[in-house]
């Protein structure tokens, strides 16, 4: 992560409360020195104003500033050794992201943040002062644009395998809910995660963090309710993939399950009628409750 006297800076752009704190949170436990902005518009703000990051992590699909212009003006206002990474919940087209250093699919875990510094290598000048020579520069990725075989950084991370389009199983049955019955449902909590996440903060910041997650998802279904009755099924989707990548990271993987299924059924009328989404929103509820009840429990 380079010398102890100097950590690297990074720079965290997400609008997503919930996803912001907490990786800013496992980010300082890591040791490195963290700033956050809720926009890309902020970032760049910040940027001006700042000592320049040796690592910017972006969400992709943010309002405002976002996907390949916000990728070139975040370059255009940081110096070349400089990496900067796209994040999301669910990967994006290619475009979207093609104009970034790489991709880091949430929930990522720090070892994937190490890994993607590890790409870039010191300058070779060895006459270069000493701190100049512990930053990096990158070696894979867009912005080598001199190479034409460079490749994408591609993290793979912990999240569960995307849930697959309706269309691509042909003879498979209409479901009758997008959300699986009891049988299957996935577990709460992967107790992994917050083991991991035990590790790195504190239990009064964990439990901060957890219930932040909570009262945002039911912030969130309120808000999908009022959507699913006017139909708005573009927002809808937005708000149930907020709901996965902030999930997704605090290991919260009943609600992260289930917030991926409605985002990818949305408001479709053909498989899912209002009426279901309702029921669906209300499962997501219920599993909101499960997931205070056990952390409850363990205080």
């Amino acid at each position: 992560m380079g010398s102890a006297s100097i950590p690297v800076r990074v720079l965290v752009v997400d609008d997503d409360e919930m996803s912001r704190e907490l990786l800013c949170a496992l980010l300082e436990a890591e040791g490195y020195a963290v700033d956050s902005a809720d926009c890309g518009e902020a970032a760049l703000t910040h940027l001006c104003n700042s000592a320049a990051p040796d690592l910017v992590l972006a969400d992709a699909q943010m309002p405002g500033i976002a996907g390949p212009q916000l990728a070139d003006r975040l370059r255009r206002a940081c110096p070349s050794a400089t990496l900067v990474l796209a994040m999301s919940a669910s990967r994006p087209r290619e475009q979207a992201i093609a104009c970034f250093d790489g991709f880091l699919l949430k929930p990522f875990k720090m070892a994937e943040v190490a890994a993607a510094l590890s790409t870039r290598t010191p300058p070779a000048d060895a006459t270069e002062p000493a701190v100049k020579r512990e930053r990096w520069t990158v070696v894979a990725g867009p912005a080598a644009r001199s190479s034409s075989r460079s490749q994408l950084i591609s993290i793979s991370a912990s999240a569960a395998a995307p849930v697959a389009p309706k269309s691509a199983k042909k003879k498979q049955p209409p479901a009758k809910s997008p959300i699986p019955d009891s049988a299957n449902a996935a577990p709460v909590l992967n107790e992994t995660i917050h083991r991991k996440l035990a590790d790195s903060v504190s239990a009064p910041q964990l439990q901060e963090m957890y219930a932040m997650c909570i009262d945002d998802v039911r912030r969130r279904i309120a808000t999908m309710r009022q959507l699913a009755a006017t139909r708005n099924g573009e927002q809808f989707v937005r708000e149930a993939h907020a709901i996965k990548g902030g999930c997704g990271m605090l290991g919260a993987t009943e609600l992260h399950q289930l917030a991926a299924l409605l985002e990818v059924h949305g408001l479709d009328a053909d498989n899912s009628r209002t009426e279901k989404k309702v029921n669906s929103l209300d499962e997501l509820s219920a599993a909101c409750d499960r997931l205070e009840r056990m952390l409850g429990s363990r205080v």
